[in-house]
Order: C-alpha cells, then sequence, then structure tokens
C-alpha cells in the first residue's frame, strides 16, 4: 500500500514527477479529490480516498479511477487441489451457461456504488479461523491451469459463524452454482465482501447489517473439497487482498 501524501485536489494539477505506486491486488491511500471517486476515509480531520487495485500477472500503468496507477506484480504462489467430481470441473454447456450467468451477475452488482455507512477502512474478522488458501494464487484443479484465487479462505467447521466484517446491506443471496449458498453485503463506496460455500443465510436480501452481526455458516455448498469460507473484498470493482484487511494466520 502506498500513502499518496503529496496528491491534491483535482482543482490543482498534479505535480509532473508524480507517480503512484501499489501492489497487484493492493490498494493506495491518497488525499482526497475535490471529485472523489475512492472510498472516502476520515482521519484527524484529514479525507482521504482508497482505490482497489486490479491482480495483475506483470508489472505495468494501469487508469484506476482517473490515476495512472503504477501496478508491480507479486508471485502469491500456487495452490493444487483435487476434485473428484469431474461434472464439477469440466461443466456440460448448460452449467457454464448458468455459471456465466451468474459471474455476470455479480460483475454488474459490485460496479454500483452506493452512499457509505462509516467513513474508515476497518474490517471485523468473518470467521476467526486459520487461512487455508491465500489471495492470489496460481490454481491448478486436478492438473489443469485455472483462474487465480482471488479471494481468501479460511478454514471452519460446518455450521461455524460468519459475521459481518463492516456495516453494509445484503443485495445478493441465492444458490450459485460455484459458490454454493452465496451472499454479497454492499458496504457503500464501492466497497462490496462476499461470502461462498455457505451452510445457511443468517439474514435475508435487503437486510441492514452491523460490523459483527451474525450474517451465516461455514458450509461446503458449491464447488468445494471441504467446509471453509471463500471471501472476496471488492474495491472499485476490483477483487482486492483481504489480508491487508484482518489479521489471520496461514497453516
Amino acid at each position: 500500500m502506498l500513502l499518496g501524501s503529496c496528491a491534491s485536489k483535482t482543482s490543482y494539477q498534479l505535480p509532473s514527477n508524480f507517480e503512484l505506486i501499489g501492489n497487484s491486488g493492493g490498494f493506495i491511500k491518497i488525499i482526497a479529490r475535490a471529485e472523489s471517486s475512492g472510498y472516502l476515509v476520515k482521519e484527524s480531520g484529514i479525507d482521504y480516498e482508497i482505490l482497489g487495485l486490479p491482480y495483475v500477472l506483470e508489472s505495468n500503468e494501469q487508469e484506476v479511477l482517473g490515476l495512472n496507477v503504477s501496478i508491480k506484480a507479486i508471485d502469491y504462489g500456487e495452490s493444487r487441489i483435487t476434485i473428484e467430481n469431474n461434472a464439477l470441473v469440466n461443466l456440460n454447456i448448460a452449467d457454464q451457461k448458468r455459471a456465466s450467468s451468474e459471474a455476470l451477475k455479480v460483475r454488474q452488482i459490485v460496479k454500483n456504488r452506493s452512499p457509505q455507512r462509516d467513513f474508515n477502512f476497518e474490517f471485523v474478522t468473518p470467521v476467526k479461523n486459520f487461512i487455508t488458501s491465500g489471495y492470489g494464487k496460481k490454481r491448478f484443479i486436478n492438473g489443469s491451469p485455472r483462474a487465480p484465487h482471488l479471494a481468501l479462505d479460511i478454514d471452519g467447521f460446518e455450521g461455524d459463524p460468519v459475521v459481518a466484517p463492516k456495516s453494509g446491506k445484503v443485495v445478493l443471496a441465492e444458490e450459485h452454482f460455484y459458490s454454493g449458498k452465496f451472499m454479497i453485503l454492499d458496504h457503500g463506496g464501492g466497497l462490496f465482501t462476499s461470502y461462498s460455500h455457505l451452510s445457511a443465510w443468517a439474514v435475508d436480501l435487503g437486510s441492514e447489517v452491523n460490523a459483527g452481526d451474525l450474517i451465516g455458516s461455514i458450509g461446503s455448498t458449491g464447488r468445494v473439497t471441504g467446509p471453509h469460507l471463500h471471501w472476496v473484498v471488492y474495491l472499485n470493482g476490483n477483487r482486492i487482498n483481504p489480508e491487508l484487511l484482518v489479521d489471520l494466520e496461514s497453516y
């Protein structure tokens, strides 16, 4: 994470040598521009905005909410898993269409920007347990390369509680092909979190929740090898690294 302390309001011109640098899947924090597009944070009388950065395989420069950012590729390692049920690995046409439709629905939801409920970037850990698979790992399923793991897998037993990391609103709660019992919370300001493989939902679509409220239970629904929480954090449409937001240890 880089604090762009020399950033100025958009009504002023940034210095010609001004450079924003961040890591793949990370975020940057700058002094808020006049027309702030990022997630707004208020600290000691100063307004900042936080911008989520995309995951990249090679270092490059990209525009993020109107700013050019140099994004450094990170080697997050790899993850190899075996799934016995071939129908969950090599999908038939009907399942492919369903999974694609569900993925599109999620992408459309997390592009939205509703009013913020608070003005901090503090998170409660949704499950207090060990990380079993970290963010950004290159994934191989049954030996074949798949999309990178842009989430955090947290261990747990069937039925263990899952709580909201911040105040928000339930904007999706339905069964998905890959994610099983699935939920998305909208925290406002372009910040969303999602929860996959739940055994049950504890709140309904449209419910307002506070940080620490029970929202569901750990399960093994969808495409999984065992019970755990698959937790994703979206900021301005990018899936960022949840390990930067909570204090959890890995196995």
